[in-house]
């Protein structure tokens, strides 16, 4: 059994290293965006199908609802053929919803409803400041937005990603492969702990090292890449302000 680690006075210190300059979050995040709208039902959080579309009659929705526990929380889909089967129920999607597509998933082999994160469709989200923001709001923390393959057939929705270092929890179980979970700050943060050099890190993640201790980091190109499937509130910062094993220096998402 893995063990959970509590090297609370070092990842403390590097947190306080790299946000030093920054104004203090309030008991409800500070500044932080607010959770996932999911003005609608398909994103909707659940442990069993049957807890899905309770506004829609019976026989209504078009296709099977589902409940996917690749998601944490669950997430709420229902098969379809096309397009035209999403929101296609009364009382499926409220008005002004963003727009849904139907899309493969994964290897299942079947078609499901999610939300598209094409370039036309964020159009209507100009508060969002890129494509994978506007998924982790409208859909789930948990989600990106990415091509749903499929060659001329090809989308881009927003899906599961893999929440890997970076990711907020309470214990080790809650962390992915052999990451564990640090928890001596907010949120907690899945990570490797004790990495000599970047090739001791899983990919796009960095080796930090602080006051004798080294941490893998992930890399990040933008905010929504550090508040991946973190809980509002508990979102990491992009920042470069830490001191790296070895190479250039780049951001990375510092624990809160």
């Amino acid at each position: 059994m893995k063990r959970v680690l509590h090297p609370i006075s070092a990842l403390m210190a590097l947190s306080a290293l790299a946000l030093g300059g920054c104004g203090e979050d309030d008991d409800e995040g500070g500044n932080q965006p607010p959770p996932p709208s999911r003005p609608e039902d398909t994103g909707a959080a659940c442990e069993t199908a049957a807890e899905c579309y309770p506004d829609v009659i019976d026989g209504e929705l078009r296709g099977e609802a589902l409940c996917l526990d690749e998601v944490r929380d669950g997430y709420c889909t229902h098969e379809c053929e096309s397009d035209d089967d999403c929101c296609a129920a009364e009382g499926e999607c409220e008005p002004g919803a963003p727009s849904q597509v139907c899309s493969p998933f994964q290897a299942t082999g079947m078609m499901m409803c999610f939300l598209s994160c094409e370039d036309a469709d964020l159009e209507d989200f100009p508060d969002y400041a890129d494509a994978n923001e506007f998924c982790q709001r409208e859909a789930s923390r948990d989600f990106i937005c990415r091509s749903s393959g499929g060659g001329a057939a090809n989308r881009r929705i927003c899906v599961p990603g893999d929440c890997g270092v970076g990711a907020d929890c309470a214990a080790d179980g809650d962390c992915s492969g052999d990451l564990v979970c640090v928890t001596g700050f907010q949120g907690g943060y899945c990570t490797r702990i004790g990495c000599a050099a970047d090739a001791d890190c899983p990919a796009d993640t960095r080796c930090v090292t602080h006051e004798g201790e080294s941490y893998c980091l992930r890399t990040c190109a933008a905010e929504s890449d550090c508040s991946f499937c973190r809980a509002t509130g508990f979102f990491s910062t992009c920042s470069d302000a830490v001191t790296f094993a070895e190479g250039e220096p780049t951001t990375v998402c510092v624990p809160p």
